[in-house]
């Protein structure tokens, strides 16, 4: 499977909901709350609270909102896992109140054509090796170190301050980590890919296997043989279902990485840099083990065996 749980699944830091347990079971008539909503709601796939539906509504002006906006859609990229660093994030307001997302200054999508349409826009632009890592590099120019390279040599690199950047090196639990300077900052990103199909499958899993149930248990495993657990859960519930679950942003995106940052004198310290690769390795499995949990709450809701 794709995530790895920790131990005892010890509860995370607290996640932003997108949407209550209940999301399965209503019919598909968009976000309630409009264009900021449903941006909140993409935004919290990734563990990221934009609050952009609030802070509007606090009467904040234009460029604030704006900038909240640009600053949470960047955050949510730092963990889709989408390999597009290399690339400029924005998210702003159009005169309609739908939320423009542009890449490098050019309109790519609304969160108004649907979290799907948001994700085929994105698709195009990445470049993925076999496990699911991305292949861009992050500065665009140079020379990249090799992520197995001695540790001494990442230390010559980190205290002396030039940009550079790695390959992707295995970390333990299935997990991949990498890291970048540019200018005054030490980027340290940690993935582990779990594709949003990924994500569902583990959460139907932990489903199926709670149920008390045995004999509806063995049906539905049964049944997983063909379809796969989510196709078995699925179809144990009512017929629309499968297209509710299709409509939510958790069936396009889900948390596959961490970015932390060093800046000014801690981006010069190597020890630093150690410190914020574990940190961040934390943070990607208690933040996978969060978002399983909460579509299992999804999932599970409306079951009554």
């Amino acid at each position: 499977m794709a995530r790895v749980k920790t131990k005892d699944d010890a509860a995370p830091q607290a996640r932003p909901t997108a949407h209550d347990a209940a999301a399965l079971d209503t019919p598909a008539t968009g976000v309630p709350g409009g264009a900021l909503a449903a941006f909140d709601a993409l935004t919290a796939t990734a563990g990221v609270d934009s609050r952009a539906a609030a802070l509007a509504d606090s009467g904040a002006d234009t460029g604030t909102l704006e900038a909240a906006l640009t600053e949470a859609l960047r955050a949510a990229h730092d963990r889709w896992g989408l390999g597009l660093h290399h690339l400029r994030h924005e998210a702003r307001q159009t005169d309609g109140g739908d939320v423009a997302l542009l890449v490098d200054g050019r309109e790519v999508a609304r969160t108004g054509e649907g979290y799907a349409a948001i994700a085929q826009a994105y698709a195009p632009m990445g470049a993925a090796d076999e496990r699911g890592l991305s292949l861009w590099g992050v500065l665009g120019e140079g020379h990249r170190v090799a992520g197995d390279a001695p540790f001494a040599v990442l230390k010559v690199l980190i205290e002396e301050a030039r940009d550079f950047e790695t390959h992707w090196t295995a970390q333990r639990g299935g997990a991949f980590s990498r890291v970048w300077r540019r200018d005054d900052t030490l980027h340290v990103e940690v993935a582990r890919p779990a594709s949003a199909e990924e994500a569902l499958a583990d959460a139907a899993w932990d489903v199926i296997t709670s149920i008390k149930d045995r004999a509806f248990q063995r049906e539905l495993m049964r049944r997983s043989e063909e379809t796969g657990m989510l196709g078995a859960l699925l179809a144990a519930r009512h017929a629309g279902a499968s297209s509710n679950l299709a409509r939510l942003p958790e069936a396009q995106f889900a948390v596959q990485a961490v970015v932390r940052r060093l800046h000014g004198d801690e981006a010069r310290s190597a020890e630093g840099y150690r410190s914020e690769l574990r940190a961040a390795a934390a943070e990607l499995d208690d933040l996978q083990a969060a978002a399983t949990r909460q579509l299992s709450e999804v999932l599970r809701h409306g079951l009554t065996r």
